[in-house]
């Protein structure tokens, strides 16, 4: 035992570093370290909290029979079988996400139709679908202006499809992506698709307002974009819901 913890995983440093035990309550979970799962009563388990003192992240552990850590292993391995050829058909069903050519004008259209929001409207935020119809072909791809801004779509649609991809490959592997992680990667990515007035794209990521990048009394609803993207790519049926 080290000083101060142990020498265990640490998922954010992603190599073994010293943590150290704490309550589950300081990272805001029940104060219960005895757990067993209703469905499955021979998965029970003992709970620590740990504070890694490298990287100062929190996290939960668990300790349990080490033959559920090879059956777990099994289970990966015949999950990322099955997985694999779902990964190839929801490919073949969606050809734009692995087109290297300019994302087709059609999918930038649909796009902004599912996300573009008037919310300076009189009766309040109405979405905005005929914003599509202002699209055009800037040298960032395909662009639409909002005042002083540009929202980069092409672009945004581009580097989502990457992301995807990512999410993709992961799930072929046997690990289902979570749709909490995946939503978020999404919502960063488009974030960062914004350009100003002399054309450059804002260092860094264009700030989320709530839920939209506000654009005056215009925005883009970067949760309506995340659902698009999971819904247009068919990644829906290998997350995990949480």
């Amino acid at each position: 035992m080290a000083a101060g913890g142990t020498k265990i995983y640490c998922p954010r440093c992603n190599s073994f570093a010293v943590c150290k035990a704490v309550s589950p309550t300081k990272i805001g979970k029940p104060k219960a370290q005895r757990w067993t799962r209703t469905d499955y009563r021979d998965i029970a388990w003992f709970r620590r909290g740990r504070t890694c003192l490298s990287c100062d992240h929190n996290f939960l552990t668990a300790e349990v029979e080490e033959a559920f850590i090879e059956e777990l292993v099994e289970l990966r391995r015949r999950l990322a079988k099955k997985q694999s050829l779902v990964v190839n058909k929801l490919k073949r069903q969606s050809p734009w996400l692995k087109r290297e050519e300019t994302i087709p004008l059609a999918i930038a259209e649909s796009f902004i139709r599912n996300t573009a929001w008037w919310i300076g409207h009189p009766s309040g935020p109405v979405h905005a679908p005929k914003h599509a119809e202002r699209i055009y072909k800037s040298h960032h791809g395909w662009a639409i202006d909002f005042g002083a801004n540009t929202f980069l779509v092409g672009k945004a649609i581009e580097r989502c499809r990457n992301k995807i991809n990512e999410f993709f490959e992961q799930a072929a592997k046997g690990q289902l992506p979570l749709k909490s992680d995946v939503k978020n990667a999404l919502k960063h990515q488009v974030s960062g698709a914004v350009a100003n007035n002399d054309g450059y794209e804002y260092s860094g990521y264009y700030p989320i307002e709530s839920r939209d990048l506000v654009f005056g009394t215009q925005s883009i609803d970067v949760e309506d974009a995340a659902n698009f993207i999971i819904r247009e790519s068919g990644i829906e049926e290998l997350l995990i819901d949480t």
